[in-house]
């Protein structure tokens, strides 16, 4: 008997009878849950050869977190939201959830929890390249109507409805969804993989067992150690990538250009010699945090000190804060000892570009060497601090409103790097000028000011002339180029605005508390902000490019607003702790 085929965009309730009936035939037996004497984890029956390794314990939490959220009322009210929701689009979505719902006897939900509450686990191969798919459940029954649901699937797309090809391994029938998926029911486990021999060995352990699964490997039970109670929970075996030559620039141990180096320096040194990598996933009410941890030893570090510091200890400057903030960075970054050691840390085109720099800017600090003398008069340590900018309303307002942002450093002699940036600073607005003169672009006028705890000295677009031809004011006046000092701190700012913000902030104490090498924070609500200022430009950006009419682009880009509105805050981190080296990625939600 065949049917007509199920397309993932079309199903009509034919098409759903049918794929019940499938269910059905390719569930014979629905037999009552047996007991579950088998307590034997994912990582006892993978061979200790995986090389990655995937597992959500509890999917059923997930799911309840998120139907109980508190977002999830403000999401659905969102016009894009229902708009979606009851388009046609969505329709295959909707008629495979039912189908789903039929197969499995439950809706989808509470389905999916008993399903997989002893854990979904992913893992590849290396010798065979296979991958293999691991669901525990203590439902028996769920088990049995899954399989079902997924033979029916691939029966129906194939167009090919009858009984699956079967094959019998040590009292397991395995079902064929093509010539290389296999899937099988070992007890209250629901296999699937896309090599047979992996698949047997899976058996093989689990009748067996086997001292040399994944669960014996000292490298993946060191690594795992530390995952906790995570809602999701990654293992990658770097080592065995490593040495098979796979993505062999990433273990290379250089970067391609200054601005990764002082980046990623790091953590390319670590990736050079770490035998592994854990990613954890945790999810709650308040947001998610994402870790990727990886063990890391000082000796990995050679050549690359300036990144991490004295014993690895190193600690970020304090976050700057300023009013209306939409992005901060901080990090520890010793510029000096990164520059004199880049032959050793780039590659050889890298190298060839930066002895080009570094002879450009030697001649532009009046021969003295940039990386030794000019990097050399800063101390580890940099600040960045991005923000919303407000224009006076007698100041020209550029069409397109860019955010303000500044760098802080801390000067090692403060009299003498004064002496030298100012006349720099000097030089380059009036390089600025003569090129701009040529290109017919607005000048900057210098000015000076000084009071009784800074020094500023500033440069601003002179405003046009009523008579200037000009349909709008330029993106140029969203600068106004400033160099502040103030004691040991000295701030480069593309506003003069921002830079007397600064200054007007105290110099950080000695914390006792250990900051992180690196951090980050991204504001939701100012970067949604500074996005409406320029809502206008982005309503005729999406009308020119998609052709559409005004109403249906405001529609489009209040979608992006709606997003934005559900988010706080975005913070990464990047830290050393306890012989790990850790990247972090949190995303705060909004509370309501």
């Amino acid at each position: 008997m065949t049917v007509q085929a199920l397309s993932p965009f079309r199903c009509s309730n034919r098409s759903l009878a049918v794929f019940a009936l499938s269910v059905f035939l390719a569930s014979p037996t629905l037999a009552e849950d047996a007991k579950q004497g088998d307590r034997r984890t994912a990582a006892e029956l993978l061979p200790a050869s995986v090389v990655a390794y995937v597992e959500v314990p509890r999917l059923g939490d997930v799911i309840e977190l998120v139907a109980d959220h508190p977002l999830r009322q403000s999401i659905q009210d969102m016009p894009a939201v229902r708009a979606i929701g009851s388009s046609d689009q969505v329709r295959p979505l909707r008629d495979g959830i039912a189908a789903f719902e039929g197969g499995m006897g439950r809706p989808w939900d509470e389905a999916l929890t008993v399903l997989t509450d002893g854990g979904i686990h992913l893992a590849f191969d290396a010798p065979t390249q296979g991958a293999a798919l691991l669901i525990q459940s203590s439902s028996r029954e769920q088990l049995e109507r899954f399989r079902g649901v997924v033979l029916a699937l691939s029966q129906l797309g194939q167009g090919n409805f009858g009984i699956a090809r079967q094959a019998d391994y040590r009292g397991f029938t395995a079902y064929a969804l093509n010539d290389n998926i296999k899937l099988a029911l070992v007890d209250h486990w629901f296999l699937m993989t896309n090599k047979p021999e992996l698949g047997k060995s899976i058996i093989d352990r689990y009748l067996d067992g086997d001292k040399h699964s994944l669960a014996a490997s000292d490298s993946f039970t060191a690594a795992m150690a530390g995952a906790g109670d995570a809602s999701m929970k990654a293992y990658v075996d770097v080592e065995t990538i490593r040495d098979a030559g796979v993505a062999p620039k990433l273990y290379a141990g250089k970067t391609e250009n200054v601005a990764a180096e002082a980046l990623f320096g790091g953590i390319v040194a670590n990736l050079a010699h770490t035998p592994s990598a854990v990613a954890t996933l945790d999810i709650d009410p308040s947001g998610v945090r994402l870790t990727l941890a990886t063990p890391h030893q000082s000796e990995w570090e050679t050549g690359r000190e300036y990144f991490f510091g004295e014993d690895s200890a190193a600690s970020a400057p304090p976050l700057l804060q300023v009013p209306h903030q939409l992005l901060a960075i901080s990090t520890h970054r010793d510029l000096s000892q990164m520059w004199l050691r880049a032959p050793d840390l780039m590659t050889d085109k890298a190298n060839e570009d930066l002895a080009q720099a570094d002879t450009n800017l030697t001649t532009f600090f009046s021969n003295r060497d940039f990386g030794e003398d000019i990097l050399g008069s800063l101390r580890p340590g940099i600040q960045l601090v991005v923000q919303r900018q407000s224009f006076d309303a007698a100041s020209p307002q550029p069409a397109i409103k860019l955010p303000a942002f500044a760098m802080q450093f801390t000067m090692r002699t403060p009299e003498e790097t004064t002496r030298e940036f100012r006349r720099v600073f000097q030089n380059l607005v009036g390089f600025i000028n003569v090129v701009g003169a040529m290109q017919g672009q607005p000048q900057l006028d210098q000015d000076f000011e000084q009071t009784d705890s800074a020094t500023l000295l500033t440069a601003t677009y002179v405003p046009p002339r009523e008579e200037d031809p000009l349909a709008a004011v330029p993106i140029n006046y969203n600068f106004s180029p400033t160099l502040a000092f103030a004691g040991e701190r000295m701030i480069v700012s593309s506003s003069t605005q921002l830079a007397r913000t600064l200054i007007g902030l105290s110099a950080p104490s000695e914390s006792k508390v250990k900051q992180p090498n690196t951090v980050a924070v991204l504001n939701a609500d100012a970067l949604a902000d500074t996005l409406r200022d320029n809502k206008q430009q982005l309503v005729a950006q999406n009308m020119l490019e998609k052709g559409h009419g005004p109403d249906q682009a405001n529609a489009e880009i209040d979608v992006l607003f709606d997003i934005l509105a559900l988010f706080k805050d975005v913070t990464v981190e990047l830290d050393v702790d306890d012989g790990q080296l850790k990247l972090t990625t949190e995303v705060q939600l909004q509370s309501k």
